[in-house]
């Protein structure tokens, strides 16, 4: 990891002091639980976007992924009247399932991720509404998990994630081939799955279609503002848009946010030749160690005093929104240091 990242982390770490310390000197210390508590959920579907663009694969289903993931379990325990531990089991499976199934559609057609993985959200969220017949499925004796136990797997879940992708090796290896997509897809929704039962035990409910947009846009805030790198993204820098592929332009073309041209794909029926989709990303990607989990951590205080002063909803819309951009900017600056 290059000295600008660990410096722009350092600058989150102290940033995140401050804040915690704003916290426990304004507001009552169930405040903070509950800062922890909202901060575990919300990680692990971060972590899971972190992983999908540290490999080239951004999957845009992860808050879909997570919320199908909380009516499936909660489905299992109420209507078929299954332990807690089972439909655990079941889900993390059928993440695993799903997400090799659009690593594959990615690997063999050459698609870029966005467009697979932002069609399998879609189906996710019927899938929601199927399952719990649009209502919300409440668990009856749901077990209560500590905010600090839950909060610490986020936070181990998110610094080992960085430490492995900060080995050379490890990283190369998923940056070329078909290794990226099938672990980044398969992995992502995994932990967006995880992430799914952690916001179910702590809500004891599950609602179809609840926090699944949130989810992403939080997702990404955190992801861009720990300083998680967005230009080695091959999903992203693969293909145009969505009227470049409905004109007949190939998916598998020029990057866009990488930098190169995207005449030929803006043209229209024209199949753009410029970067490969599966050979985008490279072994000398940057990524967060701890970025991720100080990154949500600021946003979850964020969002605690948004509450606290009785803000609406689209105010805090408003901020990811505008950290979304931040981040964006933040990682295109330390992308610039690093060269």
């Amino acid at each position: 990891m290059s000295k600008w990242q660990w410096v722009w982390e350092g600058v989150l770490g102290v940033v995140t002091v401050l804040g915690l310390g704003m916290v426990l000197f304004t507001a009552p210390s169930a405040h903070l639980l509950s800062i922890l508590a909202s901060s575990a959920p919300l990680g692990l579907v971060a972590v899971a976007l972190s992983l999908s663009l540290r490999t080239g694969t951004p999957n845009l289903a992860v808050g879909a992924v997570s919320a199908l993931s909380g009516v499936l379990i909660a489905s299992v325990v109420v209507f078929l009247g299954m332990p807690l531990v089972v439909g655990l089991l079941l889900v993390l499976v059928l993440a695993a399932l799903s997400g090799l199934v659009m690593g594959a559609f990615t690997v063999l057609l050459a698609a870029p991720s966005w467009v697979v993985t932002l069609a399998a959200a879609v189906v996710c969220d019927a899938l929601s509404l199927a399952f719990s017949q649009a209502r919300t499925v409440i668990l009856p004796q749901p077990p209560s998990l500590s905010p600090v136990v839950g909060f610490a797997v986020f936070a181990v879940v998110s610094v080992a994630g960085g430490l492995l992708w900060a080995r050379r090796g490890f990283r190369e290896w998923l940056t070329k081939g078909w290794a990226g997509p099938l672990v980044g897809l398969t992995g992502s929704c995994v932990l967006a799955a995880l992430g799914g039962f952690m916001l179910l035990l702590r809500l004891g409910a599950a609602q179809p279609g609840s926090q699944g947009l949130f989810a992403v846009v939080f997702a990404l805030a955190a992801v861009l503002l720990g300083g998680t790198s967005a230009s080695s993204t091959a999903g992203l820098t693969g293909a145009s848009s969505a009227t470049g592929l409905l004109g007949g332009t190939s998916a598998s073309g020029t990057a866009v946010l990488g930098g190169a041209s995207s005449e030929a794909a803006l043209a229209g029926g024209a199949k753009a030749t410029g970067t490969e989709v599966m050979g985008a990303a490279t072994g000398e990607g940057r990524g967060a160690v701890a970025g991720t989990l100080l990154a949500v951590l600021i946003l979850a205080i964020t969002q605690g005093e948004l509450a606290l002063m009785n803000a609406p909803t689209y105010i805090t819309m408003i901020v990811l929104g505008g950290v979304v951009i931040a981040g964006l900017t933040v990682s295109r600056a330390l992308d610039a240091l690093r060269q």
